[in-house]
Order: C-alpha cells, then structure tokens, then sequence
C-alpha cells in the first residue's frame, strides 16, 4: 500500500511539474511582417494612433505573461520548494517576470511616442 501512494505521489508531482513547466514556456513575439512598413510610412495621426495601440496591446500581453510567472513562482515556492528543482524553478520564474515587466515598458513608451506625435500631427 506504501508502495502505491509514493507512487501516485510521484505521478501527481510529474504531473505538476509538466503543467508548470509548460506555463513557464513562453511564445516569443513575433514582429508583424507589415509592422516595418508601418513604421516607415506613418504620416497620419491615425498610423500613429494603429502603431500606439499596437504597442499598448503588446506591453498589456507582456505584463500578462509577467503576471503569470509571478503565479508560477509562488506555486513552486508552495509546492516544490524543497524539491531540487524549487529554488531554481522559483528563480527562473521570477526572472522571467522582471524580464517581461521591462519589455512591457518598453512597448509602453512606444505607444507613449507614438501617441504624442499623433497628437502633433495634424491630419
């Protein structure tokens, strides 16, 4: 019987951790192949206003994930801490958050830019 619930106790925890681990993994972003010729060609307050919303929506997406991985953290804090893989799980996840935090405000002050030279530009 001791048997059998270390057993199902370790199946849980693999379980667990192939479920946080593929939380942990995140899509990179990939750049719109009109987002360049956006770019270059914005002349009008409403290009600017499309790029300033694009790029909120992109630091929105970005606090998301780092949102997530703050979770993440915390559940292999309450979980696995002890386990070899805790402390370097907690870590990882952290990192990642701080690192999405900084790319959301970056995207933010794009939009920011942008907003401001549609606000400058007159049609």
């Amino acid at each position: 019987m001791r048997a059998n619930s270390q057993l199902l106790r370790r199946l849980a925890s693999f379980l667990l951790i192939g479920t946080v681990l593929a939380g942990c993994a995140s899509v990179p972003d990939e750049m719109p192949s009109q987002l360049l010729q956006k770019i270059e060609s914005a002349g009008t307050r409403s290009d600017h206003e499309r790029l300033a919303v694009y790029y909120e929506n992109r630091g929105a997406a970005a606090r998301d994930i780092a949102a997530r991985h703050r979770r993440l953290a915390a559940t292999y804090q309450a979980t696995l801490a002890n386990s070899p893989i805790g402390a370097d799980a907690v870590a990882h996840c952290l990192a990642i958050a701080r690192q999405q935090e900084s790319i959301a405000s970056e995207y933010e002050g794009l939009a920011e830019g942008h907003q401001a030279v549609a606000n400058e530009t007159k049609r």
